[in-house]
Parts: structure tokens; C-alpha cells; sequence
């Protein structure tokens, strides 16, 4: 049994023309007819900013609120194995319709309820439709499906890459930054990203693998960030899935990093402003 106190929602609007929206968004989460979590929320961190195109939208529950049927300061965790297909909706508050291209919802989970340990609980991958309160112009909410948790053995085909940028003065970079896995004695995967990182942006990456692998073969410093230039760079949070499937939705996703809170200091190719490479801590 999996034992859900927090939740992030991670969306992606598709790179189209009027694909980003204004509008706040709702999320639910329903068990047995009861919701554990329905709450409207702005999609930017609380600063109104809206979900542009081709842009990700990254809430934490600080933004979203409790869990829970209580009052918002109660919080009421809820087992992940009670959930159903139908538990988890998105949903949209207004008629500037939006077109969600990924969507990923990570529950916090024990044994420790601080960092504590991050999973998926259900993601949409490609999506054509389009969310509005407006019947003419798309649907008023959308079901997550579930995804499976996977494990040590499960065969990563593909890597989901999550990056959200600090909000702290200067933490954004142009610079290029680099994604390398090991495992089982080899180099896995390299992936550069050169679009550079807002400050208080977010980042959803699918990556292919050159070898498929298994969190069990990644030793502890397996997984490497680092930044190939001198603009430096602060994180705020990173999660790093694996994929059983080589396209489309994955079946089951294994959590390899899961950094809700960076504190592994400043990136850069400068020595007095940051390290050039930090490796990233496997997931308990």
C-alpha cells in the first residue's frame, strides 16, 4: 500500500497556435464518491502568469493546497491503491481553451514523510484534445489514467526528464546542460539540452536511451548532471523517471531521481560561481 500526503502536477501545453491559457485549472482526486482533493488553482505559482505555449506548468501542494475532504489545513492522505481510473481529473475554469500536450501527477509517499520517497501515479502522454468551459471549443475536464510504479527489474526503454528552475535571483541560464546515465558499467545515455532554463520555469523532457537498463543496474553515482558553460545555474527541483516503453504512454514508470527541494548548491563551468557536475542521488 502506497500512502499519498503531497502531490505535484506537472502539465505541458502543446506548441500550437492558442494552445496556452489564462484560465486557472482544477485538479481531483475521488475515492468511493469522496473527493480527497478538488481545488482551482493559476498554473505560474500563485503570480497569475497562465500557461503559455509549448511552456510547462509545474505546482507543488504548496500552491495546491491539502489533501483531503477536511478543511484546507487538515491533511488526509489517501492510499494510491484505492485509486481508479477514473479517480483523477484536470480540468479548466474558463473559456480560454487550452491544449495540454503531457500531463503527470507525482505523489509523495513514505517511508520518510520528509523528503519522503516521489512516484507516479498517473500521467497522459500526446494528447489531441482541448480543455474549456466553452462545449464549442473542448471538453470541460479530462481523466489521468493510472500508471504503473514499476521496479528494480523493470526495462527502461526511454527517460522522462522533469526540471523546474529556482525562483531565486540570477538562478536562470542560457547555458547548455547535460543529462549522462551509467549502468551496468556503461554509459546508457547522454542527452544535451541547449534551450537554456527560466528562473521559476519548468521542463518536461522525453530522452532515448542508447541501451535499455534497469534502476538496478544504475550504481549510486550513476546519473550526472552538469552544465557546459559559465552562466550558472540553480535548480529548485528535478525528477528523473524510466520508461518501459520506447514511444507513446509508458505502462510502467520507475523512479530513478526524485529532488524536490535542490540543495545540491549552484551549477557552472566557473569554479567561483558553481560546479560544473553534480551526480544525482538514486531515489529511496
Amino acid at each position: 500500500m502506497a500512502l499519498v500526503d503531497d502531490l505535484i502536477l506537472v502539465a505541458k501545453t502543446r506548441d500550437e497556435e492558442d494552445a496556452g491559457t489564462d484560465n486557472q485549472h482544477n485538479l481531483t482526486v475521488t475515492i468511493d464518491g469522496v473527493d480527497f482533493f478538488n481545488l482551482d488553482f493559476p498554473f505560474g505559482g500563485g503570480q497569475g502568469d497562465g500557461l503559455g505555449r509549448g511552456e510547462t506548468g509545474y505546482q507543488e501542494n504548496d500552491f495546491l493546497g491539502a489533501i483531503g475532504p477536511t478543511p484546507w489545513w487538515v491533511a488526509t492522505p489517501f492510499e494510491s491503491n484505492d485509486l481508479t481510473q477514473s479517480s483523477i481529473r484536470l480540468g479548466i475554469r474558463g473559456d480560454d481553451a487550452w491544449a495540454p500536450h503531457h500531463v503527470l501527477l507525482i505523489g509523495r509517499v513514505p517511508p520518510e514523510w520528509s523528503p519522503g520517497r516521489s512516484v507516479p501515479l498517473a500521467i497522459e502522454t500526446d494528447l489531441a484534445n482541448w480543455l474549456s468551459t466553452d462545449p464549442d471549443e473542448g471538453h470541460l475536464t479530462m481523466r489521468m489514467r493510472l500508471v504503473g510504479q514499476g521496479n528494480g527489474a523493470t526495462l527502461i526503454r526511454r527517460v522522462l526528464l522533469v526540471v523546474y528552475t529556482s525562483r531565486q535571483d540570477n538562478a536562470d541560464t542560457e547555458s547548455d546542460v547535460q543529462l549522462q546515465i551509467a549502468a551496468g558499467g556503461s554509459i546508457v545515455m547522454t542527452h544535451k539540452i541547449t534551450h537554456g532554463f527560466g528562473r521559476g520555469k519548468a521542463y518536461l523532457h522525453f530522452l532515448d536511451v542508447d541501451t535499455p537498463f534497469t534502476r538496478d543496474d544504475i550504481e549510486s553515482d550513476g546519473i550526472d548532471l552538469s552544465i557546459l558553460g559559465a552562466d550558472a545555474w540553480l535548480p529548485g527541483a528535478i525528477f528523473v523517471f524510466g520508461l518501459d516503453t520506447e514511444s507513446g504512454r509508458p505502462n510502467e514508470m520507475v523512479t530513478l531521481v526524485a529532488i524536490r527541494s535542490w540543495g545540491l548548491g549552484w551549477l557552472s563551468t566557473d569554479d567561483d560561481e558553481g560546479k560544473s557536475s553534480v551526480p544525482l542521488p538514486l531515489s529511496i
